[in-house]
């Protein structure tokens, strides 16, 4: 068995899209670039959340059309499975940090 690189791994990619985008976009000092930072935070958040659950889902229709014999790809449903898995995983975390980031500007003394 073949093992795909990991930068073939899409949500891999779409990190390092995402990082790439973050540094090419020009760095302004009015008041609604704070807006536009958490705007674009706020986005960014919802295209994981909706790519993960997106991962999810095709994970459950391959699991089941194999349970149900509707196909033998039982390797593709172990991967999408495992992507799946992995994508949550990494979701939980990125919010783990994000809360954590909070609660200490919460803690700073005003």
């Amino acid at each position: 068995m073949k093992l795909a690189p990991l930068s073939s791994n899409p949500l891999t990619r779409q990190m390092q899209e995402l990082a790439q985008s973050g540094q090419n976009q020009p760095e302004t000092t009015t008041g609604s670039s704070d807006a536009n930072a958490a705007g674009t935070f706020v986005d960014t958040l919802e295209k994981a959340f909706t790519k993960v659950n997106r991962l999810q889902l095709e994970a459950d229709r391959k699991i089941d059309a194999v349970t149900t014999g509707r196909s033998d790809d039982t390797l593709g449903a172990v991967v999408a499975l495992q992507q799946a898995e992995l994508s949550l995983q990494l979701l939980a975390q990125v919010r783990n940090k994000a809360l954590k980031a909070y609660e200490e500007i919460i803690k700073m003394p005003v």
